[in-house]
């Protein structure tokens, strides 16, 4: 045993000496030089680092920090083969560069070369990585060799076997290389390096202390005379730091590593990771040929998780619709050293339960690639997730229902391209819809604080529902608005205010006309007010008063106004009197008559030459004449004559709605203005169909409000049609009851991008046909432009068009003819430049309605085209 490895030994050191060796500069630039590839049999297409770059470009996608790798080849007295490769992170990709050196004085090809690889790489999805570069070659010796080409190469991840100990399959990745160019030269069989690898490796076995990892590369070589290549190697990690490899190729196409061995350590410290490997090749042209390198990256990672902030514009909300307080703003901000990778808001409910969400969705994230999207995307800025700075809750649940009153707490996170998770940012918001409620009522309006026992106390009884936080403010006023006393109150109201006639200061108030009124507006902006209106204060014993049907009166909608004239008693009345006056205090009318007084006085707000008061505030007072000579009068009353309509306008942004959840123009915004001599009543905003039918309402009392957010939604939760018309119109009501509206302001729909149970789709209910016929009429065309639009946006998926029609009709023809309309609008898409083979058509008939065949508005809804995405397979 001992003889024959001493023979061994002479064998190989006069191989080592040069004897009869061939060293091909050829077969060592396609082999590669790296010590890690070299030792496990010259594999690693489909391995990370810098050392492999010129191997393949992608192999250094993955690198934060700067890395270098340094090479040395040498066969003893035939070749020398140093190389240094660098990978730089910037945004728009990895940077990578490789030169190397070659110098071999028995080589038949080349004796000197000098070879530059120049290009990038980047992850294009979580699985696949793309690296691209352009690459020079000179060589000399055996004449002038020059090649000018590219190498184009992937790495794609698998998902694999959740690591365990024992025997899997574990972390498979595979790789490929296409080498690309035109040798020229004096010998250009020399020079041309035109070759494509395919290859793959996992872990096998797992253990704590150790693992193993096989690896296996295919080469094909251009040329007359090259051969392809299988090469295998088997790589062994102990104890995390120590590497032990071996491999071999066959057949033997390059002339070096048929069989070869390894050896590495790797190293890590704070800023730096890296390895130092050893390879040695056996073959029968070459001999021993040694390999060492050391291969590390040097920088900081970022270790720490996005610094997130979150902060809720307000803590109460009432979403009513009442342009109060409707909905609450977060805003949110996130800071990394990295790139964001996603992130997530969540309202959960007091029991922890998410009420509603949002997050990266999964039209953010391309999970797939096409040949044109790899050119888009590689000179493409690696640039952060977009994170929302600003997001709207309206109250509604995931079903689009308003939740109900109480406390939700929210909880903001984000995390990098490291999975560095923050913290979850957390607060709270209380919704209340309920507004406090307030009942007012009194015996009578009249008393007398005189001293003789009767009437000298004003008693208005009041039935409050409040909560504990609540601020309830109450006045009372003078006919001039003049507040003479007031009351103020947190949470609990008594039940009875009891007046004495005087103000603040504690003196007699004078005698006239008094309001009460009381109000609050809660945290979350419910209001409610009550008013006693026309408290008559008086301290005469004969008393006259005058009542009216209505403050208001428009010559629009009433004919009269009815007058109640009211006295103490009536004998010994000789005439009376009711005069009105205008704002300024002049007598504009008067209504008179003998000693019978009527219990109602029926009055048309003309003047005695039958010509109509005009707008304007009046005031109307009763007097009266006895025998005894007294002469009772009445407080002044106040009549408001209207008989204009509020003058209302509507607008809303953005012109073109799309709420389909991809943070483009999702949430309308209705403006609204109402202009208004004295006061609006009530309020409404309609949105209507193209049909004419309600699709969604506002509504409430008091001023219009500026500004309304709608997420789209009617009132039965359906979502807004794709390229559909919709109309908005405000109707504005005054105290009068004249009425205001606008014209019906146009909203225009795009085509939504929903998602569905199915997946992604786009659903479009006017698109246009003739009559029981196929083909498509402008109006559908010009839709289906848009939706060409839409489709080059999501280039990566493939598109199942379903025709679906109304139960108008057999249903063997329905089937037929949405049929043939799917493939009217396939032909289209076609013609417009889409790609055959991403469409699909389908007729679905009458068979799948989306509302029930009751009506012609269901039935235009249910005759619709289906664009249905589908995420392409890789």
């Amino acid at each position: 045993m001992k003889k024959i490895f001493l023979i061994t030994l002479l064998i190989l050191s006069m191989n080592i000496a040069g004897f009869s060796a061939i060293y091909s500069g050829k077969g060592l630039k396609l082999h590669g030089d790296s010590a890690s590839s070299m030792g496990k049999g010259g594999t690693g297409i489909s391995s990370y680092g810098v050392d492999l770059f010129h191997l393949n470009p992608a192999s250094i996608a993955n690198y934060e920090r700067i890395g270098l790798g340094i090479q040395y080849g040498n066969l003893l007295g035939g070749f020398i083969n140093p190389d240094v490769s660098v990978a730089i992170p910037t945004s728009y990709g990895i940077f990578g560069t490789s030169v190397r050196y070659f110098n071999s004085s028995n080589s038949p090809d080349f004796q000197t070369g000098y070879d530059v690889a120049i290009g990038g790489a980047k992850d294009f999805t979580k699985e696949i990585a793309i690296g691209i570069s352009l690459n020079m070659f000179y060589g000399s010796g055996n004449g002038s060799n020059y090649y000018f080409g590219g190498t184009v190469g992937s790495i794609y991840k698998f998902d694999g076997q959740r690591m365990k100990k024992g025997f899997g399959f574990f972390t498979p990745q595979v790789g490929f290389a296409f080498n690309f160019g035109l040798p020229i030269g004096d010998t250009m069989t020399n020079s041309n390096f035109n070759s494509i690898t395919l290859g793959y490796n996992f872990m096998f076995y797992n253990h704590k202390k150790f693992n193993l990892s096989f690896n296996n590369d295919i080469s094909a070589v251009t040329g007359p005379g090259d051969k392809a290549s299988v090469k295998a190697g088997v790589e062994s990690v102990i104890l995390r730091k120590y590497v032990v490899r071996t491999g071999a190729a066959f057949p033997h196409s390059y002339g070096y590593g048929d069989y070869t061995f390894g050896l590495g350590y790797k190293f890590e410290a704070k800023k730096f990771k890296g390895s130092v490997d050893y390879g040695l090749s056996y073959s029968s042209e070459s001999k021993l040929t040694h390999f060492i390198g050391i291969t590390g990256e040097y920088g900081d990672l970022d270790r720490k998780p996005p610094v997130t902030k979150i902060k809720s514009d307000k803590l109460y909300l009432s979403p009513n619709h009442d342009g109060i307080q409707d909905y609450v703003i977060f805003d949110l901000n996130v800071e990394d050293q990295s790139r964001i990778k996603g992130w997530k808001l969540q309202v959960l409910d007091e029991n922890k339960k998410i009420v509603k969400e949002f997050k990266t969705s999964d039209r953010d994230t391309i999970d797939g690639l096409t040949i044109k999207g790899f050119f888009k995307r590689l000179f493409q800025k690696k640039t952060s997730l977009n994170v929302p700075e600003k997001i709207m809750w309206d109250g509604t649940n995931k079903k689009g229902k308003v939740v109900s009153d109480g406390k939700y707490g929210y909880a903001f996170n984000a995390w990098d391209g490291r999975d560095n998770i923050s913290v979850a940012k957390r607060g709270s918001v209380f919704i209340d819809n309920t507004p406090p409620n307030v009942k007012l009522s009194v015996k009578e309006n009249l008393f007398s604080p005189n001293g003789d026992n009767k009437k000298d106390e004003f008693i208005i009884t009041q039935n409050i529902v409040s909560e504990p936080a609540d601020n309830w403010k109450a006045c009372l006023k003078d006919s001039n608005g003049k507040i003479v006393k007031n009351f103020s109150w947190t949470g609990t109201v008594p039940n009875q205010i009891i007046w004495d006639g005087k103000d603040e200061a504690g003196k007699k108030a004078p005698e006239g006309l008094y309001f009460y009124h009381i109000s609050t507006t809660d945290k979350a902006g419910n209001s409610t007010k009550g008013e006693i209106k026309e408290i008559i204060l008086t301290r005469k014993y004969e008393i006259a008063d005058i009542k009216l049907s209505a403050e208001y009166f428009s010559f629009q909608k009433d004919k009269v106004i009815n007058l109640f004239p009211i006295l103490s008693k009536i004998k010994g009345l000789t005439n009376w009197e009711i005069n009105i006056e205008n704002s300024e205090g002049e007598s504009v009318h008067k209504i008179s008559g003998k000693s019978e007084l009527p219990k109602v006085i029926k009055w048309n707000c003309k003047t005695d030459k039958d010509e109509k008061f005009e707008d304007g505030i009046y005031f109307l007072s009763f007097n009266s004449k006895f025998v005894s000579g007294n002469t009772p009068k009445s407080f002044k009353k106040k009549l408001i004559i209207d008989s204009s309509s509020p003058e209302v306008e509507i607008s809303h942004t953005p012109d073109l709605f799309s709420p389909d959840n991809d943070d483009e123009n999702d949430i309308l915004t209705i403006k609204s203005k109402a202009k208004e001599e004295f006061e609006i009543d009530n309020w409404k905003i309609n949105i209507y169909t193209s049909a004419g039918s309600l699709f969604k309402s506002f509504n409430g009392k008091g001023d219009v409000p500026k500004e309304i957010k709608w997420d789209g939604l009617s009132e039965t939760k359906d979502i807004v049609e794709s390229a559909a018309d919709y109309f908005i119109q405000l109707t504005a009501t005054d105290k009068a009851g004249n009425i205001g509206k606008t014209k019906k302001s146009k909203l225009q729909v795009d085509i939504l991008v929903i998602v569905t149970e199915r997946g992604l789709k786009m659903r479009i209910s006017n698109i246009e046909f003739g009559f029981n016929r196929h083909n498509l009429k402008r109006n559908g065309k010009k839709i289906l432009n848009r939706v060409k639009e839409l489709l080059d946006k999501y280039e990566r998926y493939d598109v199942i068009i379903e025709g679906h029609t109304d139960d108008i009709g057999k249903e063997e023809y329905n089937l037929k003819l949405s049929e043939r309309r799917g493939e009217s609008v396939r032909n289209y898409l076609i013609k417009k430049g889409i790609e055959k083979t991403r469409l699909q058509f389908f007729g679905m008939g009458e068979t799948v309605p989306l509302y029930e065949n009751k009506n012609n508005e269901n039935r235009r809804r249910n005759r619709r085209v289906e664009f249905l995405l589908i995420k392409k397979e890789q």
